[in-house]
């Protein structure tokens, strides 16, 4: 009677060692503990070369391993077919560039959401539509501008606050943020063209 080995692989994996294994890149579970545990020291890829930091890593591979490993082991894939493992360098952090990078970052959004709304407000003439709304309203049309404008500015604060789900470091909510969103799409739309271009030479630095 055969066992069977579950395998669930991510779609990308992000490492800063050069030497991958089985568990690395895939979570592994069967009845017979020994069998997962074999798999998952086995190596996957060597050492990279030639510049290369993306390497796609196949089910097939697995499958491979372990049908020259055990002879009674079926396979069966709960996750990805296939997985991008990105070789990163570990970096040293320095504080004091973060925080240059940080302030230099933060100017140019503010600059730049800046110019946008002030563009936009002009496009629709904002300040037309103040007076309008103060002149049906209230008596005082300065006094009334002057305070539809600080509610108007006040309450794009706070939108742009609740929409994107932060506040200097931390989360309103769980829920993961627009950007995130937009980030884990874009993160996956990569890693489908890198699967789509790797072809056959996805398996050239396995180690044997």
């Amino acid at each position: 009677m055969s066992d069977t080995l579950y395998v669930k692989m991510s779609q990308s994996k992000e490492l800063t060692k050069d030497l991958v294994t089985v568990g690395d890149v895939a979570q592994l579970q069967c009845k017979n503990a020994s069998i997962a545990n074999r798999i998952k020291t086995e190596k996957l890829l060597c050492d990279h070369t030639g510049g290369k930091k993306r390497y796609v890593v196949s089910i097939m591979h697995i499958i491979e391993i372990s049908d020259r490993i055990f002879e009674n082991v079926s396979v069966q894939n709960i996750g990805e077919t296939e997985c991008v493992v990105e070789f990163k360098h570990r970096i040293s952090r320095n504080s004091v560039l973060d925080i240059v990078k940080i302030i230099v970052v933060c100017i140019i959004i503010f600059f730049g959401a800046g110019f946008s709304i002030m563009s936009f407000n002009n496009d629709i003439d904002v300040s037309k539509m103040f007076s309008q709304i103060v002149s049906r309203f209230s008596v005082n049309r300065e006094t009334g501008v002057k305070i539809l404008e600080t509610c108007y500015s006040v309450g794009i604060g706070l939108g742009i606050i609740v929409f994107y789900n932060h506040f200097f470091n931390r989360k309103l909510s769980k829920d993961p943020t627009p950007v995130e969103v937009e980030m884990q799409k874009y993160e996956q739309e990569i890693n489908m063209a890198i699967i789509a271009q790797s072809g056959k030479g996805s398996g050239k630095n396995l180690a044997k």
